[in-house]
Order: structure tokens, then sequence, then C-alpha cells
């Protein structure tokens, strides 16, 4: 069968793009891969429409298998909210969805504003490579099981030793 990247934009849509060729004889059914989302602007207004593409997107496909990519910050923001209601949106309206819970991706976004002093290193943060991230969601192309919601464990590091580590290079 096929995998449907929903965008198939960014790092983790070209990782997956790469990878698919060497398991598409493997996927036993069509899977629609959902990892876009504004991930830049964090106000409510922005995430409630992302959410409600979303809650669409469900609904036009309730009865296909839709693999969701989530994170699991605890930020207090909009952006954590929606997402998390995008899982629940989907674990009760799609029998055979699948939401996975992601650390930081190491690359773009939150690393790459650590670097440029855009955003200031504090706490504890959960990092993935591309590859391992990618790797994990492939494992669930061909999950049937009633469980609808995972987390994908990363390394936990420092945030301050992450900052130390992306300015040496």
């Amino acid at each position: 069968m096929s995998v449907i990247l929903v965008n198939g934009r960014g790092q983790l849509g070209a990782a997956l793009k790469n990878a698919l060729p060497s398991f598409q004889n493997e996927i036993e059914e069509k899977v629609y891969v959902y990892h876009t989302w504004n991930i830049e602007e964090k106000s409510e207004e922005k995430q409630k429409i992302e959410y409600e593409k979303f809650r669409l997107f469900v609904e036009e496909h309730t009865n296909e298998k839709i693999i969701f990519i989530s994170t699991y910050s605890e930020k207090e923001n909009w952006y954590n909210h929606y997402k998390q209601m995008a899982e629940a949106f989907l674990s009760l309206k799609c029998k055979r969805g699948v939401s996975l819970r992601i650390p930081t991706i190491i690359g773009k976004g939150t690393l790459r504003k650590i670097k440029n002093n855009k955003l200031q290193a504090y706490g504890q943060m959960e990092i993935i490579t591309l590859e391992k991230a990618t790797t994990e969601i492939i494992k669930f192309f061909n999950y049937d099981g009633i469980i609808k919601s995972f987390r994908v464990p990363g390394e936990k590091i420092l945030a301050t030793t992450v900052e130390a580590l992306i300015k040496e290079v």
C-alpha cells in the first residue's frame, strides 16, 4: 500500500520521504502521516486554525489510518493546548488513528533559536535525532493495536549543555 505525507515539507517530511522507498512494500494499508502544523506562530487564533484543519482532515478520513505527529512539551501555550486537543479528537473520532508524541528534533526550530540567541536555554530538554524520530514513526505504519497515544523517548540533557554544544559548532 502507500504512505501519504500530509504536507510532507520540513525536515521531518523530507526524512520520511527519503526513507519511504525502502519500506513501501512492507506497508499493509494506506497510512496518512499528519505532521503539518504552524509551530512559529503560537497565538490562540493561529493554533485554532491548525486544529480546525486537522479536525476536518480527520472527519474526511475517519475510517483510514492516521498517524498524528504531536509533541510532549508541557509549556503553557496555545500550540500545546491545540495539539493535545487534536490528539483527543483523533482518539475519539478515528478508530485507526495514533498520536505519537515526539521530543525536540535536533535541527531547525528550538535548537536553532537557542543557537541564534532568540531563545534562552533553561531547564532540561529532551532531544531526538531526525533519523531516530523517522525510524520510530515508521514502526507505527503497520500498528493495529488498541492503544492510541505513544511517547517516543529521546535523550534528556540540560538545556545549557545543548546551548554550549550548538554554539561550539
